[in-house]
């Protein structure tokens, strides 16, 4: 480790400055300024500058080596340019005030994103990284156009890719094509799978193109379901009931990617009304998991530790969404005849083996309001009732990537209006009661026929 030195110049350029430094130790007698200068004051001016930020550094560097913090200075160039000049200069994700052209020095080395915007205009990229090396000097270059194509999806932050290549930007965005033309548009997100796989875009030169805001249909590649247990004399039911609609009200839990259902027990209060519309389903379904209180949670097959504390409702969920069963779950409900006629369609977005496993399929109403309560715990609204499941569930087999297979069940809406109702259906192994997958009518979004393609 160098020995400690003493404090002497300055070195200074453009504001920035490299002061030596120490911390203890015994203190020895620096050469004068001119010395440490004696070898470079001879070279010409542009590599001064260098030479003299080159001493700071080794200052640095010795401070640093001894495990002193060393002093921080900003040792790079950075210009920013755009054909036409004066658009507005985006660094780090904060308007620096600055249009193009613009010098950055000096600025900090390392990774640096860059965007500029100009009213009117289109920018080509949209960003653009910049590795700033030590004593380095980079340009970041755009040319600004009034031609572009206009992307948004739903849900949006999808990344937008043209002919293969991520544009660096998300939807909804304008991506700059300055030549305009033909361009295959494609999207990706995290969790999703996008249908069709790609589009066909043509950009006519001068303008901006807007794609179709349907053009892409973006779809949960998981969808969790929760069966809730209760009776109307259980007291932290309603509880339950309040966790479950609060988590299916939040946009990142909505019915795209969680359904829940709850099932009527016989006890405490044998004569719970929802218990006794279908006593036989309800005692079954409870018996399955062999429930032995109530209220009682299950996620995706697995009883949850509590069921009325989102502390741990939201994780078991959360690990579930991570997963990517290879299978997608679309439910349709035709009510004009009785009974009604449930259609669920599976379409498989990789090869994918069901064989063993049912498709548990069940009807539920989805708000009541009684004017008095009908049992001891005071509740008054009930939600996503259960009412009626498929009396013979379809055994499923194996499925090749992009093949879709079609399920028709009957279930009895008991003169309810069908817009009062949902159907949800979900893939369960009978042995082990885990659920692969789960879909509903209530989900926003339909996979559309294949012929359009798919997400690989």
């Amino acid at each position: 480790m160098p020995p400690p030195l003493t404090p002497a110049a300055v070195v200074t350029y453009n504001g920035m400055s490299a002061r030596r430094s120490y911390l203890g130790g015994a203190r020895r007698r620096a050469p004068p300024a001119k010395r440490i200068w004696s070898s470079v004051n001879t070279l010409p001016a542009p590599h001064l500058r260098r030479a003299a930020l080159l001493v700071a550094a080794l200052l640095v560097a010795a401070v640093s080596g001894c495990g002193r913090e060393a002093p921080s200075f900003a040792p790079g160039v950075l210009e920013v340019t755009s054909t036409p000049a004066g658009a507005a200069v985006t660094l780090d994700g904060l308007d620096t005030g600055l249009v193009t052209p613009a010098t950055f020095d000096p600025l900090e080395a390392g990774l640096h994103e860059v965007s500029v915007a100009l009213d009117g205009w289109v920018a080509s990229p949209a960003v653009r990284t910049v590795d700033l090396g030590y004593l380095g000097r980079e340009t970041a270059d755009f040319t600004l156009s009034q031609t572009g194509l206009s992307v948004s999806s739903t849900p949006p932050g999808a990344r937008i890719l043209i002919d293969g290549e991520d544009t660096g930007v998300v939807t909804p965005a304008i991506v700059g094509l300055p030549d305009g033309g033909t361009f295959a548009v494609s999207l990706d997100l995290d969790g999703y799978a996008v249908f069709p796989a790609g589009v066909t875009a043509v950009v006519d030169a001068g303008r901006v193109t807007v794609l179709e805001a349907d053009a892409f249909t973006l779809r949960p590649r998981r969808t969790v379901v929760l069966e809730g247990f209760a009776n109307v004399d259980c007291g932290p039911c309603p509880q339950m009931t309040d966790n479950l609609l609060a988590l299916t009200g939040d946009p990142a839990y909505g019915p795209d990617r969680v359904v829940f259902i709850e099932f009527s027990v016989s006890w405490p209060n044998l004569q719970d009304p929802f218990y006794q519309a279908n006593p036989t389903e309800n005692y079954d379904r409870f018996f399955q998991y062999l429930v032995a209180g109530a209220p009682t949670l299950i996620a995706d097959g697995v009883k949850l530790g509590s069921a009325v504390d989102q502390a741990v409702l939201r994780p078991a969920v959360d690990a579930d969404l991570a997963g990517d069963p290879g299978v997608l779950v679309d439910v349709s409900l035709d009510g004009a005849a009785s009974p009604a006629t449930a259609t669920v369609t599976l379409t498989a977005l990789r090869d994918v083996d069901l064989a063993g496993q049912v498709l548990f399929v069940a009807l539920y109403e989805t708000g009541i309001v009684l004017a008095t309560p009908p049992g001891s715990n005071g509740q008054t609204e009930f939600h996503h009732v259960f009412r009626d499941r498929a009396d013979t569930l379809p055994v499923l087999g194996a499925l090749v990537a992009g093949q879709q297979q079609a399920h028709a069940v009957a279930l009895q809406l008991g003169g309810r209006d069908p817009a009062t109702v949902e159907v949800v259906a979900f893939i369960q192994d009978p042995a082990t009661l885990a659920v692969l997958q789960a879909g509903s009518t209530a989900a926003t979004s339909r996979v559309p026929p294949l012929a359009e393609g798919m997400h690989p």
